[in-house]
């Protein structure tokens, strides 16, 4: 399996959400990257190499206490440590290229703190910018296996065969239930060509199809969670046209501010 990259800011936020993907992705045994990012705002002072090497010890430091902490409850998996220095969004481009990692995992704090997130990023930030899989995690969130999982996509516009490797292996490490849920109905929308498409991504694994009306999106999907008893919820970050993004709510958007269930976002390939 390839790696995961954990990121970390050495908070209890981030640190639930490293402890969630270790024990979701324990019986896979995944290697890990501990990644934590440090950048210097005062560019221009005549000290900042000395700034950036006292950082840069600082960082590598934390990044050793915060594996011990993960080590207690995971002694024997292989978490490797990586210390960079620059923005984050670019950290983590260069990091993709370099481990080509099957997934990427934060943590959030929810609506109220999500802003103040890693070194001041926010988890929608991250997902904007950066083009991969990741797995977003809420403070309060423990792993429970994921018997359901509900997959929310309008079902138009969108190749799933392109990005369905990281669910297809979730669903099948734990026999997961996998729900399309479609909110954004179209009555013009083929469900049974849809519906076989799809399908066909994900052989062997039992599926089902739903279809539901609502003007408050991010609310329909937690209801149709709690009322399904699903511990995790995927969605596709869409990358519109500029017209598009003009009058197209960010439903992802919407999820992320009001985190109640850790979120698997895949990317929609740039055209």
């Amino acid at each position: 399996m390839k790696p995961v990259i954990l990121l970390t800011d050495f908070s209890e936020t981030a640190r639930n959400a490293a402890l969630y993907a270790l024990r979701m992705l324990e019986p896979q045994n995944a290697h890990f990257q501990l990644l934590h990012a440090f950048d210097i705002e005062f560019s221009g002072s005549p000290y900042i190499m000395q700034v950036k090497e006292e950082m840069a010890e600082e960082s590598m430091k934390s990044l050793k206490k915060e594996l011990s902490r993960l080590h207690v409850n995971y002694p024997n998996t292989h978490i490797e440590l990586a210390s960079r220095f620059g923005p984050l969004i670019e950290v983590l481009r260069t990091e993709i290229s370099e481990l080509e990692p099957s997934l990427i995992v934060l943590g959030c704090k929810g609506a109220s703190a999500i802003e103040n997130f890693l070194l001041g990023s926010n988890a929608f930030d991250i997902i904007k910018n950066v083009n991969h899989p990741m797995l977003v995690v809420p403070n309060y969130s423990r792993f429970k296996p994921p018997k359901k999982i509900v997959f929310a996509t309008d079902l138009k516009n969108v190749d799933i065969s392109k990005m369905a490797e990281p669910i297809n292996e979730l669903v099948k490490t734990y026999k997961s239930e996998l729900l399309f849920l479609n909110i954004l109905q179209d009555q013009t929308l083929d469900r049974k060509s849809a519906e076989e498409k799809i399908a066909a991504c994900f052989p062997d694994i039992k599926l089902s199809f739903h279809f539901m009306e609502s003007s408050d999106i991010p609310k329909s999907i937690l209801q149709f969670m709690e009322e399904n008893d699903a511990t995790l919820v995927t969605l596709i970050r869409h990358h519109y046209n500029f017209f598009e993004r003009l009058f197209q709510p960010s439903i992802t958007k919407q999820m992320i501010k009001q985190p109640h269930h850790p979120m698997l976002i895949l990317h929609q390939a740039e055209e």
